[in-house]
């Protein structure tokens, strides 16, 4: 039986983490120089320029940028759809200024294959404490702190699985998603990963809930009914992972398993401790964290990482990346506005502007760095809570 649970839970897992996340819709400007008065070739770089920038901000890839370029040249009305990680091209705005060719890009882009481009700089994940939907599934063996246990084993794991992630687990109380849930409030559940992600300097925050942990007796016992069974728990562990800039989620897993409970005989049992994880329910419960912080780590694989702006002054700005996510003095790093809407459908969409700034990191701390223009230009329209991403991505 324990067997058919495992692998249930495994083909859910998978079936969840692979979910692909909505489309990402990017602005990006690309401009060339007109040479010899033709047009059309100076187009079609600043258009290379431009959609190469977009997809290094999404951590999308296509076989040939190139073919991408001539695509949407050949097109009609200045459009082009194609497959892969770019959906669709609409060249939005064009102007020749001063002997130059300035383009406006926006791009439908996915990241559907599971493939992508080695990230540059870790990405920050807060967990928060697990909570537990039903309390009172918790008296047996008083594990009212298995969610607080099991969240800080979820992030050594998780923060050991390679060198994408760097992760955080703070927080000793629940947050409040159990509530949400309840609610089915996802905007308040949003709200929530902004603050926590936020206060944390994270670009993800990882919520979850155990929604069962009942007990029950397997069968009469061994040896009839003169020796009492033994008791069986169940463990049901759903994980929310949230973009804290945007408040959207990212992707939600589940893991599910039955073991026996060896603790008959304890009225409190010790979460913490050694031979709680040791036990044949512990063991279970280890595999299924073990299986979550699998999941999470590819699904995060591919994703771009991001710095949030947190001061603008003049020519100079700071960002939350700091040595810990491996920026050092030199990176360049390219300004992105976030602008998200609702379709005509009514689905979420991410819209990112890539402007026309690159800044260089003159000085890096543990968790922040500072970087400056690198011309005599101010930083205009740039407001704290933009974004950088690192323009060696390209």
């Amino acid at each position: 039986m324990r067997l058919c649970y495992r692998y249930l839970s495994c083909l859910l897992l998978a079936l969840l983490v692979s979910v692909p996340a909505h489309a990402r819709w990017i602005e990006a400007q690309g401009d060339a120089i007109i040479i010899d008065n033709d047009v059309a070739g100076a187009r079609a770089q600043a258009l290379e320029v431009a959609i190469s920038q977009a997809l290094m901000v999404s951590g999308g890839s296509v076989s040939s940028v190139q073919q991408v370029v001539d695509g949407v040249l050949q097109a009609t009305e200045t459009q082009w759809r194609g497959k892969g990680s770019v959906d669709q091209v609409d060249i939005v705005r064009e102007e020749v200024r001063n002997g130059r060719i300035y383009l406006t890009v926006r791009a439908d882009i996915w990241n559907r294959d599971g493939s992508c481009p080695g990230t540059e700089y870790k990405k920050s994940v807060t967990v928060t404490p697990f909570e537990i939907a039903e309390r009172s599934q918790a008296v047996y063996g008083q594990v009212y702190r298995i969610g607080e246990v099991s969240a800080e084993r979820f992030s050594r794991q998780l923060g050991s699985r390679g060198q994408n992630l760097t992760v955080k687990h703070t927080m000793g109380r629940d947050v409040g998603l159990n509530k949400a849930l309840q609610q089915r409030d996802l905007q308040q559940l949003g709200r929530l990963a902004r603050v926590i992600g936020q206060d944390n300097d994270s670009q993800y925050v990882v919520f979850g809930v155990y929604n069962d942990l009942s007990v029950f007796k397997n069968g009469s016992g061994v040896f009839g009914p003169l020796v009492s069974a033994r008791y069986q728990r169940n463990y049901s562990l759903t994980l929310y992972m949230m973009d804290a800039y945007s408040g959207e989620i990212v992707t939600r897993a589940n893991v599910s398993d039955s073991a026996r409970w060896d603790f008959d005989d304890q009225p409190e049992v010790d979460i913490a401790a050694n031979y709680f994880w040791t036990s044949s329910f512990g063991s279970s419960l280890q595999q299924g964290l073990n299986e979550l912080a699998q999941g999470i780590d590819g699904k995060l694989r591919c994703e771009a990482a991001r710095g949030r702006i947190v001061r603008v002054e003049g020519q100079e700005l700071q960002i939350n990346l700091g040595e810990v996510n491996g920026v050092k003095a030199g990176d360049m790093l390219r300004v992105v506005h976030e602008a998200n809407f609702i379709d005509s459908n009514d689905n979420y969409r991410q819209k990112w502007e890539v402007s026309e700034f690159m800044v260089e990191v003159t000085q890096v701390n543990q968790t922040s760095s500072i970087a400056r223009l690198d011309n005599d230009n101010f930083l205009s329209n740039v407001q704290i809570n933009d974004w950088v991403v690192p323009a060696g991505a390209m």
